[in-house]
């Protein structure tokens, strides 16, 4: 059986739903093929992430309503908030700017970080970032690398990606999987096509180096028919899912990363450092040394008020050691212990790659690529592939994925009105016959 819609965007864990919408709204008939259940056994926490929501004038009340059709976010009162080993800087509080003027931070850092627009300034201070010292300018590396896609040492974090807007309002949010279900019905609502396929089967292809169709089975199968796809899954993911595929849309091989998040679930006893904790904070115990392992944590809270979830990057190749996970767990332990010393840390789970294998779980949530790594990312080998994912995120803040979205958006919307152009000339033409 031979179907398909003009746009076929190949998606996971929520990614291009925004993107699917706006080019429904557009008027071109899109198919989103959700294929999350293929890539692991996940739990909804670590599909979410550790990284937020920042609200700026960035992102458009469109991306909004996308983000709040799944479960509703919950504002952190005061911001952002990184706990240093002096004591806790929150972006967004009555002592923001206060906190910050203490910092050893030079004048136009602090400014470019309370600044919302990228100007000349700021193309100045990244010019002559080689000028200031780490003491000087910690802060604007750290906002580049803490969601960082591409690792970099502490004083060379701004020379890659982009700067989190730390003084934007901060939000969270406990997802589930219901949640997930209703971004898929709204999807629907949007006048999206939305497949829960058993698997992608294979591709096919035409002249000019171009993707024609790709093959799925399960409730809804066949050969779906295509003139512009979007694959939203990184190499390695897309090798997990389908080595032929993996092999016709990254013909190098999957892109290994050198680190990854990972996370454990931790138990904190009722007391008055517990009960101060904000929603979402990020622990660094030194400033100097890596921001990696137990040196730079995440605690955020769950849904149970004893619980809260602990993020840390590791290198990627012993995301699967047990014995290396638990020796990180008894140093994250006595880290937490030292900032929070009545709450009686408690070790309640490891992360997922504990318990599962590589061929249960796949790829990393959240992977962390080497510099090295750059020139292989974000390669297109057909016409009307666009790749848009984890590989060409600059971070994992909600802004990065929607601008990209945004890009693939306008292309997809260029080449649709183009070819709406040519067909009314066609038809003018027989017409005049």
């Amino acid at each position: 059986m031979e179907l398909g819609n003009p746009i076929i965007i190949v998606s996971a864990f929520g990614r291009g739903h925004w993107l699917a919408a706006a080019l429904a709204q557009e008027g071109i008939k899109t198919t989103l093929v959700d294929i999350s259940s293929k890539l692991g056994v996940w739990p909804k926490e670590d599909i979410e992430g550790p990284f937020g929501f920042f609200r700026n004038e960035r992102i458009s009340e469109s991306q909004v309503d996308r983000l709040y059709s799944e479960d509703a976010f919950e504002e952190v009162p005061n911001g952002f908030s990184l706990w240093l080993p002096e004591g806790p800087v929150e972006f967004k509080g009555p002592l923001t700017k206060f906190k910050i003027d203490n910092l050893p931070l030079v004048p136009q850092v602090k400014d470019l970080l309370f600044s919302s627009a990228q100007d000349k300034n700021a193309k100045l201070v990244y010019k002559n970032l080689n000028d200031l010292s780490f003491e000087q300018s910690w802060l604007l590396h750290f906002a580049h690398q803490w969601a960082g896609t591409t690792y970099m040492p502490n004083a060379r974090g701004a020379e890659e990606g982009e700067s989190l807007p730390l003084l934007s309002s901060f939000f969270v949010r406990q997802a589930t999987r219901a949640g997930f279900e209703r971004s898929l019905e709204w999807l629907r609502s949007k006048g999206v096509e939305v497949l829960e396929p058993q698997q992608i089967v294979d591709a096919s292809f035409g002249a000019g180096k171009s993707v024609t169709g790709i093959e799925i089975s399960g409730e809804k199968q066949g050969l779906f028919r295509l003139e512009q796809i979007v694959w939203m899954l990184s190499s390695e993911e897309s090798y997990f899912l389908n080595e032929r595929l993996g092999k016709y849309f990254f013909p190098e091989g999957p892109l290994e990363s050198e680190w990854c998040w990972v996370r454990y679930r931790v138990g904190l006893k009722q007391c008055f450092e517990r009960d101060s904790l904000p929603l979402h904070t990020v622990i660094v115990d030194d400033l100097y040394s890596p921001w990696t392992h137990e040196n730079m944590l995440v605690l955020q809270r769950t849904s149970l008020e004893d619980q809260f979830d602990v993020w840390l990057r590791i290198p990627t190749v012993q995301r699967f050691n047990k014995e290396y996970l638990t020796t990180r767990s008894i140093r994250m332990n006595n880290h937490l212990a030292r900032r929070l010393s009545l709450a009686e840390v408690q070790i309640l789970s490891f992360p997922q790659e504990y318990y599962y294998t590589y061929a249960q779980l796949g790829a990393p949530r959240y992977p962390v690529f080497s510099e090295k790594q750059k020139a292989r990312r974000g390669k297109v080998s057909f016409s009307n592939l666009h790749l848009d994912g984890p590989e060409e995120w600059p971070h994992y803040a909600w802004s990065a994925s929607f601008a990209r979205s945004e890009s693939t958006q306008e292309r997809i919307v260029a080449w649709w009105k183009e070819k709406l152009l040519k067909e009314q000339k066609e038809k003018r033409k027989e017409q005049a016959r």
